[in-house]
């Protein structure tokens, strides 16, 4: 079997996963789709990785659809890019996505989806598939509860490629940064995770994708149930005890 254009790399409890089909702008064809689902599965149950960063070679972080496949000789059961989202979305372990070039449509809605984005400012960034005729039925389906309502009807009734700058305003993206600052702002998030309890950020990312389905006195209750017994767990008396002890907790990941 010919190589999946997707590139992954484990160090010190980082997974960096790179859209590799810089001649397609790594667009959501089956060999990229296929290849990142491997990559991120091997990342969920790779024990050593503790945080997962998604980026990309190349000047296009994704266009999104790959508008050259022959979707009528796809098998029904084929995997499309909502299973993408469904991965990141259930991911235990946050996924940094770190946009070093363009992402339009679906490649703009998987930057949105990651748990942290941060752009270079030199890129453009949209939800472009009006411009091409097509309602962004399974984007919007993504991202409406992500962003404003105001956010979501510039996005996606204009089909503008904005910088991305004016992405993080709206809420796609958290940040946009000079080009040569990006490593340094992706990194510095990183470290923050790794200093952060894997269990417990696993909970919390379980605890607010089950608050935005709730109602306000619903989202109560359930982080009142949800905290029942959480300074009981073995990770919480080693962070406690960390702290008191002015020390590391011992879930940093070895240099």
């Amino acid at each position: 079997m010919a190589s999946l254009p997707v590139l992954s790399q484990t160090l010190a409890g980082v997974t960096t996963i790179t859209l590799d089909w810089p001649e397609r702008r790594n667009a959501f064809g089956q060999p990229l789709i296929t290849g990142l689902l491997d990559a991120l599965d091997g990342a969920i149950t790779d024990e050593a990785t503790r945080v997962i960063v998604l980026t990309n070679t190349g000047t296009t972080f994704s266009a999104g659809a790959d508008l050259k496949e022959d979707r009528a000789s796809l098998p029904a059961d084929a995997f499309t890019f909502v299973n993408i989202t469904d991965r990141i979305a259930m991911s235990p372990k946050p996924v940094i996505g770190r946009i070093a070039g363009h992402a339009a449509g679906g490649g703009a809605a998987l930057a949105a989806m990651c748990d942290f984005a941060i752009a270079s400012e030199d890129v453009r960034i949209g939800i472009t598939e009006v411009r091409i005729g097509i309602p962004p039925a399974g984007v919007a389906d993504l991202l409406v509860h992500r962003l404003s309502p105001r956010a979501a009807t510039e996005a996606f009734l204009t089909g503008e490629m904005m910088s991305a700058s004016r992405a993080a305003d709206l809420g796609l993206i958290n940040r946009a940064v000079p080009a040569d600052q990006l490593d340094a702002e992706v990194g510095a998030v990183v470290e923050s995770l790794v200093r952060s309890a894997p269990k417990a950020i696993a909970a919390t990312k379980r605890l607010l994708a089950e608050m935005r389905e709730l109602s306000t006195s619903q989202t109560r209750r359930h982080g009142q149930l949800f905290s029942a017994g959480l300074f009981d767990s073995n990770e919480a008396k080693e962070g406690v005890s960390a702290f008191l002890e002015k020390r590391d907790p011992a879930w940093l990941p070895k240099s």
